[in-house]
Formats: structure tokens, C-alpha cells, sequence
């Protein structure tokens, strides 16, 4: 069993996204922490843009959930904006990979970033399959997320 406090169990998730992601991707950069794990594709300023897998608190007092899914957090809202604006002007070629839980949006806690991101509220971090499924899901999230907007970047930036 996982430690959710621990990087144990982000650890895990990061190791099978390795084997999870697309060939292109997988030497994704970023790192696990004991709150989540972090996946950027590139480095510098294209590093405010990637992919998390991190608890957080929930709606209902004193809940833990599991979010998943793809930040922007650039330092000015503008910039989150127009990231978010390219994602859901093309909103149907992801929702026919991601469904229709994602949320499309101000990032949870903070204002000025923005996400697609879902929240799961069932989960054990006593059940073995849960880093892969986590994997799994954060795998498509990059998949159908990145070529959208690596179209949208300068060569230099790709």
C-alpha cells in the first residue's frame, strides 16, 4: 500500500507513465512530490505549461481528492487565458478522448491559472492498479492535449 503523504505512491504513477505514454513523449520531464506528480514536455516557459496528477481538498469538508489533468500557470492571467482560449476552440477533439469530466476553466485555488482537469472523489491507495490507472489517464490527457498546443508554439519553442 501507498503512502498518499509520501512520493511513493507519484513515484509509481510517474514510472508507469513511462511505459503508458506515446513513444514522442516519453521523455517527459517534471518530478513527484508527496502532494503529486509533475509532467512538463520541453523546458523554460513551455514548463508553465504541463500536466499534474496531485491531491487536493475537496468540496465537502475535510475530502481528499485526486485531480488529473493539464495547468497553465504562466504568471499572467491573459496568457492562462489565451492558452485555455486555443484548448477549447478545438474543446470537441478532446472531449472525444477525455469525455465529458474534465472541467474547462479557472484552476482550482487559484484565479489567474487555468485548467482541464478532472477530480476524483472514489479512490484506494490501497489498491495496487490505482498508479496505473492514474498513469493511464494522465497519459491521454498529454496525448491529445500537447499536439494541440505544440501547433499553436514558435519552432523554437517545440
Amino acid at each position: 500500500m501507498s503512502d498518499p503523504t509520501s512520493t511513493e505512491f507519484f513515484e509509481q504513477v510517474r514510472d508507469a507513465l513511462r511505459s503508458a505514454i506515446a513513444p514522442e513523449y516519453v521523455e517527459f520531464g517534471g518530478y513527484a512530490h508527496g502532494a503529486g506528480v509533475k509532467v512538463t514536455i520541453g523546458t523554460g516557459e513551455r514548463t508553465k505549461e504541463h500536466y499534474e496528477a496531485q491531491l487536493i481538498h475537496g468540496a465537502r469538508a475535510r475530502s481528499i481528492e485526486l485531480e488529473i489533468g493539464f495547468h497553465s500557470e504562466h504568471s499572467k492571467a491573459d496568457r492562462n487565458d489565451a492558452v485555455l482560449a486555443r484548448l477549447t476552440d478545438v474543446e470537441a477533439r478532446w472531449r472525444k478522448v477525455l469525455g465529458r469530466d474534465p472541467v474547462a476553466g479557472a484552476f482550482i485555488g487559484n484565479d489567474r491559472w487555468r485548467r482541464v482537469s478532472e477530480t476524483w472523489e472514489q479512490f484506494d491507495f490501497r489498491d495496487p492498479s490505482l498508479p496505473f490507472e492514474v498513469a493511464d489517464r494522465l497519459a491521454q490527457y498529454v496525448e491529445v492535449i500537447e499536439p494541440i498546443l505544440d501547433r499553436h508554439r514558435p519552432a523554437t519553442d517545440r
